[in-house]
């Protein structure tokens, strides 16, 4: 199988890697920056066929599987009883579990379709999580799992200039922070994502990077304006108050981040890896 890097000598981004359609339903509730993560990742999902029922891992507020997969059986699970509250309210699951993925007792080959969109990087028992999910899908069901590339943050526009400057530390250290900010506590490269996959009992059917440098950059750019919203979030549980006005700005907030998108012009898929794996038949 080629090596991450060099897959990454062949842009693999989608010429509409964040749509329009996606990013209107988005941005009346979350930030500009998480829009642009978000939105991305649906746009990688659809290329595959997700079955119910679904297990939604890390489910946090249910905005990305309500607009992701309708007319499906979805079950989500997450740890934080005030997303559980919102997922619950957004009316895109048939059961809401709050719990730890790794501790939870889920029903046993259930489920044939499992996803977990950048939420096993924070799980602090990762094998025990990927035990749980394994035992809860039927044979030959599949999981999708969004996770973190290890140097991620290194596409940083930031921590690129700093390098460039000869400044090494302190593009490391800035890169460092950034994932001590975003509570990384699993980190890997392609290989190890792998092993840690199939160390579970999982097959791994393919890890593919995803996500654009150009989408990380925009998500760099956007992080600041984005603190408001998570200042009124640890406020009020909620990244928006008043989704109605913000539909009204989400036109121009569009081109703002397609602009950027075409700024960066970096369609080499750095970010992320989505890891497709399957329970044995």
């Amino acid at each position: 199988m080629p090596s991450l890097r060099a897959r990454l000598d062949k842009p693999m981004r989608p010429p509409n890697e964040v749509s329009f359609d996606d990013f209107t339903k988005y941005f009346p509730f979350a930030p500009a920056a998480l829009c642009v993560k978000e939105c991305a990742r649906l746009t990688e999902i659809r290329r595959y066929d997700c079955p119910g029922p679904i297990l939604d891992v890390g489910c946090g507020d249910g905005l990305f599987a309500r607009i992701a997969f309708k007319d499906a059986e979805i079950w989500g699970i997450d740890v934080d009883a005030k997303e559980g509250g919102w997922a619950l309210a957004s009316r895109a699951y048939t059961q809401i579990i709050l719990g730890d993925i790794a501790r939870a007792k889920l029903p046993q080959e259930f489920f044939a379709t499992c996803i977990a969109n950048c939420s096993l990087e924070h799980v602090p028992d990762l094998d025990a999580a990927l035990a749980t999910i394994r035992g809860s899908l039927e044979p030959g069901g599949r999981a999708y799992l969004f996770v973190p590339n290890r140097d991620w943050a290194s596409w940083f526009a930031s921590v690129r200039l700093l390098r460039a400057l000869g400044l090494e530390g302190a593009g490391r250290a800035l890169q460092d922070s950034v994932d001590r900010v975003f509570k990384h506590r699993h980190l890997y490269d392609e290989a190890e994502w792998r092993r840690r996959v199939e160390k579970a009992g999982l097959v791994v059917e393919r890890v593919d990077p995803v996500l654009s440098t150009a989408t990380t950059v925009t998500f760099e750019l956007l992080l600041l304006p984005s603190l408001l919203g998570l200042v009124n979030k640890k406020m009020t549980t909620r990244w928006t108050n008043f989704p109605r006005l913000r539909r009204w700005a989400a036109r121009p907030a569009y081109e703002l981040v397609r602009a950027a998108l075409e700024a960066e012009g970096e369609s080499a898929p750095t970010a992320e890896l989505l890891v497709v794996c399957s329970r044995p038949e």
